[in-house]
């Protein structure tokens, strides 16, 4: 199984896995897809997991659960056709979902990988277990988080936290490549505990100025900000409100790299505090 990183994208996603569980949850996802694909192009790629659990002998459940599957990716079918936007379809089996996720995206060369969150309690309370969250953590792939409400093409701005690691300089190309080509402006933000430490006030004000910089050169629209939170994902989130973003873009890890191998990172948090979609960029 190959599973070396894709290329940045050229400011929009030619391949697509739509990852769905056939619920309402998956919605945003669909739409946000739709219009995406209508305003770029791009293939996309429906997938649903199927979990194999211990069957007892002779039972059809599985049957069942393919049934089902294909009846719901049928309907994603019909409603992505009837916004002008055809997709191919796949169902994979396995013990993990989030696995054959994973495996689905390289398999096909995604480019990004888009599904939807459960809601504003899911990653919270389900942290470990939530599928969403483990494809975040664990995808080489871009991964494009939508809640249910959420799935509305960023038409205002785009906001990019940044801790000048080299997390977030990754995402800073690619906030400006996705700014540039939705000719939308960039606002670039890092949040700091107390902005009277100079030293880390000094060093999140670099890294917002190298941003911002580059996304000049770019030709991109930037400007940015050293904000002032105990909890960086709720000073992001509440940028995001007072903003009015229509996408977040950031790394997948922040300073604290892989020690904490995502779990309980900004990012994660900020899953479940922003009715935005969130590019969680590799």
């Amino acid at each position: 199984m190959n599973v070396v990183q894709k290329p940045l994208s050229n400011g929009h996603f030619k391949n697509i896995l739509l990852a769905t569980d056939g619920s309402a949850f998956a919605n945003g996802a669909e739409t946000l897809t739709a219009q995406m694909v209508n305003r770029f192009g791009g293939h996309v790629t429906a997938m649903q997991a199927i979990l194999l659990d211990p069957l007892p002998l002779g039972s059809n459940l599985l049957q069942q659960q393919e049934e089902k599957a294909q009846e719901a990716l049928h309907d994603v079918q019909n409603r992505l056709g009837q916004q002008g936007v055809s997709c191919a379809q796949m169902i994979r089996k396995g013990e993990h979902p989030h696995q054959e996720i994973i495996h689905a995206a390289i398999e096909i060369d995604a480019d990004v990988v888009i599904m939807g969150r459960r809601g504003r309690r899911g990653l919270a309370r389900m942290m470990l277990g939530d599928t969403t969250a483990r494809v975040v953590a664990q995808s080489p792939r871009m991964v494009l988080v939508v809640p249910k409400s959420g799935g509305s093409f960023w038409t205002t701005s785009i906001l990019l936290p940044t801790d000048g690691s080299s997390f977030s300089d990754r995402a800073c190309i690619e906030a400006t490549l996705l700014a540039k080509e939705a000719s939308v402006p960039l606002r670039v933000i890092s949040v700091v505990e107390d902005k009277s430490h100079a030293p880390h006030f000094e060093r999140a004000r670099i890294a917002v100025e190298r941003a911002v910089a580059h996304a000049n050169q770019a030709g991109v629209i930037a400007q940015g900000e050293v904000v002032e939170g105990d909890s960086p994902a709720d000073a992001i989130a509440e940028d995001v409100h007072t903003s009015g973003a229509g996408l977040v873009v950031g790394g997948s890890h922040g300073r604290t790299g892989l020690e904490r191998v995502f779990i309980g990172s900004v990012m994660e948090r900020l899953l479940g505090k922003v009715f935005c979609p969130v590019l969680i960029v590799k």
